[in-house]
């Protein structure tokens, strides 16, 4: 492949990041509108179903919280393990968004990130809904 076809390539790559990281800042500011306007965030549909808190429950109000009220104990009691994995999320998104537009994939060790994230957050919404660990439950104070 020529140079100027690996530019094209990845200047395409940088507009799907670009234009991925547009929907999500307008979701992220359409829900805070919602939630600001309202009260009411995105309806959890496994907690409507099954009364049991999914891993993201309490994620909207949390992010109220850390946005409107500045709030931190507060954005903590909604989603603890969220509240404590943003940051690296955030920053393990943003270097993948780099590597992505770079090579066209993601980095060899994600596969088994993936794996391990999916695990603990199983392990977390399944603690969340014992009672011996309600202090893990989406909870205002």
């Amino acid at each position: 492949m020529s140079e100027s076809e690996q530019m094209k390539q990845v200047r395409k790559r940088l507009m799907i990041v670009i234009i991925i990281n547009v929907m999500i800042l307008a979701g992220g500011a359409l829900l805070y509108l919602l939630y600001d306007n309202t009260g009411n965030g995105v309806e959890c549909r496994i907690y409507r179903l099954t009364g049991c808190y999914c891993p993201s429950c309490g994620v909207t109000r949390m992010m109220y919280s850390l946005i409107r009220d500045h709030d931190l104990w507060q954005a903590f009691r909604y989603n603890p393990m969220l509240f404590y994995s943003m940051p690296m999320l955030v920053v393990l998104y943003l270097q993948q968004s780099a590597v992505f537009v770079r090579t066209g994939g993601l980095s060899d060790w994600m596969a088994d990130f993936a794996k391990v994230w999916g695990f603990l957050m199983v392990l977390f919404c399944i603690l969340r809904n014992i009672p011996a660990f309600d202090f893990l439950a989406p909870t205002a104070l």
